[in-house]
């Protein structure tokens, strides 16, 4: 057995499924030539491209494989002819009917000064000549012989004396456009002909004496003397742009393919993944979704199919004993829930519990328990109040719970 492995589940089926021959990853890479792939026509209608046709309808997708009405089918209500806005305007009343609105009418103001449609009347007295017509009000201004422009700018107005426009200038600062402001310094230079500042020397040829600082005024590269070895640790360490880097080979520039040729080989990289295996190889095992395990089955003997295994959390199914020891961890359904612990009722900490008010009691222990806490009535009091809460409890026999009788309490508790 040396070299060799022993299958310990021979009888076990090779899992996966038979791939087809023409199924493989190079037919999935390089479809076949000449072979367009369309959308199927059920998919069509869902793409972008078929919005975008021209010379077709386009519908919705849940309208396109509809069936469609035979003949001319038109879509909404016909709408029927009904009394148009204008004459709804026009409407006036008539008769008897005009001659009411005429006077409920005039009750207005604006119905006397404006009337509707027509102009409104101030009772001006106005003159014989204002009624007649072409009459017009106000005084015909003869055109005039310049523009604006011309009155703006005046093409020959005659300039200032050079006595009134210094005035305005020392008045108002009214330099002329260009003029060189003069503040009566007493210069020792011309100021319109000296320039004021140090003259900057400029260098030509800056950003390139930047970029290679190592240039002399010749435009020569300085030749700077260094170690062999500092230089083939610098050609070796670092990349070079634009060339690959150097990995110490003997011979860099001899052309060199690396790799081994590819060999034409009948499996494909799906075949390799996948295999070849039998229909039969593929089926699944009979005893799939079963366990193989003895003791794990979980398989009931016959006539436990509707059998229930264990017991339940509350066992309903035995007695409770008189008095629990605090051994017993059997739960009889007595046990008050986990949100009891979170919200624990009022009276939890002196050990009473919401089944103690509703429990029916006695005319006698309903009256001993009021007068124990130092609450005493009267006879007649408490009788009516216990006759009030046998009412609110609906009870047949006397016996109510002591809710039933602190709600009578809270209603008679003004009377005496």
């Amino acid at each position: 057995m040396s070299g060799k492995t022993r299958d310990y589940f021979g009888t076990l089926k090779s899992a996966g499924r038979t791939v087809l021959k023409e199924d493989s990853a190079g037919a999935c890479i390089q479809p076949i030539q000449n072979q367009v792939l369309e959308t199927p026509p059920h998919i069509k209608k869902y793409r972008k491209s078929y919005k975008h046709q021209h010379g077709c309808s386009i519908l919705h997708p849940g309208l396109v494989d509809a069936p469609k009405q035979q003949g001319n089918w038109i879509y909404g209500r016909k709408t029927e002819f009904s009394d148009k806005a204008g004459e709804l305007f026009k409407q006036q009343p008539q008769g008897i009917k005009e001659l009411i609105n005429e006077i409920n009418e005039q009750k207005y103001a604006s119905h006397i000064k404006e009337p509707l449609g027509t102009m409104p009347t101030r009772n001006y007295n106005w003159p014989d000549e204002a009624k007649s017509d072409g009459f017009a009000f106000g005084q015909k201004i003869p055109p005039s012989e310049y523009s604006a422009k011309e009155v703006v700018f005046p093409p020959d107005a005659k300039r200032d004396e050079e006595r009134i426009r210094l005035m305005y200038l020392k008045s108002h600062g009214n330099f002329e456009a260009g003029e060189q402001k003069n503040r009566e310094y007493n210069w020792k230079i011309n100021p319109n002909d000296y320039r004021f500042g140090k003259k900057e020397e400029r260098e030509q040829e800056q950003m390139k004496k930047i970029l290679q600082h190592e240039l002399t005024q010749n435009q020569y590269p300085k030749t700077t003397i260094i170690s062999k070895n500092q230089e083939d640790w610098k050609n070796y360490n670092e990349d070079p742009l634009g060339k690959p880097k150097n990995q110490a080979q003997l011979n860099p520039r001899m052309p060199q393919i690396f790799g081994e040729m590819k060999k034409n080989e009948q499996w494909t990289a799906g075949q390799c993944i996948n295999g070849q295996p039998t229909q039969k190889e593929v089926q699944h095992d009979l005893d799939l979704g079963k366990a193989t395990k003895f003791g794990f089955r979980n398989q009931p003997k016959p006539g436990d199919e509707t059998r229930a295994f264990g017991v339940p959390a509350i066992r309903n199914d035995i007695n409770k004993k008189g008095m629990k020891s605090v051994a017993d961890p059997q739960n009889y359904g007595d046990e008050v829930p986990a949100v009891a612990l979170l919200f624990p009722e009022k009276f939890s900490h002196m050990g009473l519990s919401e089944q103690d008010f509703l429990c029916l009691r006695t005319k006698k222990e309903i009256k001993d328990i009021f007068e124990s806490i130092g609450i005493k009535y009267g006879i007649g009091k408490f009788e009516g109040i216990f006759k009030r809460a046998i009412e609110i409890q609906s009870a047949q026999d006397d016996k109510v719970s002591v809710k039933a009788f602190q709600l009578a309490v809270q209603e008679m508790h003004h009377i005496d």
